[in-house]
């Protein structure tokens, strides 16, 4: 078992997740993402993502779970929209909003997901691109709307954030919204888990 292993295999009850980690340990969330999910045979993926496209997005994801997930949409913009994968069969839903400033219509995109899928992991990668085209009060009050219906909903949500391109108060701040924090500070045993009370 990895280090990452150790400190993340217990989270799996946590039903939201925060991942912090700088840019340059990026890779190791196929890392996360994996041990995050409890059966990776029935997971339904739905993805916020503002810098990867749809393709790109999916192809992380089967790396990290082995496989196909059951079902997956991922929320983007029309720039990064691209539906194009190759002659692969994939079957990828893929909703647009003109920006990622747009955060009531990624809720709206992401509300009949979260209403039909059962095993749904909700993946918003990364916070980081969100700040840089949001206010932290915006970003502040999308997360805890989508976390607080992550839980009621009964299903769990992995949250990835680079806290070296915030100030330590808004990093504070947004921690606040998860049932538990995982943090890599990039060296070879430098992941720690932090939950709440």
């Amino acid at each position: 078992m990895s280090t990452l292993e150790g400190a993340v295999v217990r989270l799996r009850a946590a039903p939201a997740v925060l991942v912090l980690r700088p840019w340059t340990e990026a890779d190791d969330d196929l890392d996360c993402k994996r041990v995050l999910v409890d059966d990776p045979s029935d997971v339904e993926l739905l993805g916020v993502s503002f810098s990867q496209t749809p393709a790109a997005w999916y192809d992380d994801w089967r790396t990290a779970l082995g496989r196909d997930p059951a079902a997956a949409a991922v929320i983007t913009t029309p720039a990064l929209g691209d539906t194009e994968f190759g002659d692969r069969n994939v079957d990828v839903d893929v909703e647009t909003v003109a920006t990622p400033t747009n955060l009531t219509g990624v809720g709206v995109k992401a509300t009949p997901y979260l209403r039909e899928w059962d095993d749904a992991v909700v993946a918003v990668e990364s916070l980081s691109v969100l700040l840089q085209y949001a206010s932290t009060r915006a970003v502040y009050r999308f997360l805890h709307a989508l976390t607080t219906r992550i839980r009621i909903t009964g299903l769990s949500g992995q949250f990835y954030l680079d806290p070296t391109t915030l100030d330590a108060q808004t990093v504070d701040l947004l921690t606040t919204l998860f049932d538990a924090v995982v943090e890599c500070d990039g060296s070879a045993d430098g992941w720690t888990v932090r939950q709440s009370d």
